[in-house]
């Protein structure tokens, strides 16, 4: 152990490094710098998905659809999956 406190006493006697006095400076400069980056690329990439978004949209509701077929309904008199009929077969 008297190593160990020997250790940490000359360590505390020594200058602090150059690099390590400006360490708080530095990651808050590349903190910054991330969040300014990731600011500019978020709204162009969210302004194109609303974008396709309303045009897909609009571009469903302007095009006709196809007619459905009434006579495919699982409430039709002939539906062959209707619960009742799965339910027959077991009895």
């Amino acid at each position: 152990m008297d190593d160990l406190d020997r250790a940490l006493q000359q360590l505390r006697t020594l200058p602090v490094p150059i690099r390590l006095a400006a360490l708080e400076s530095d990651v808050l400069l590349r903190i910054d710098s991330e969040r300014n980056v990731s600011a500019l690329t978020t709204g162009p990439v969210l302004g194109l998905a609303a974008s396709l978004a309303l045009g897909i949209g609009i571009g469903a509701a302007i095009l006709p659809g196809g007619s459905a077929d009434a006579g495919a309904s699982l409430f039709s008199a002939g539906a062959n999956l209707a619960p009742s009929t799965l339910l027959a077969n077991l009895g």
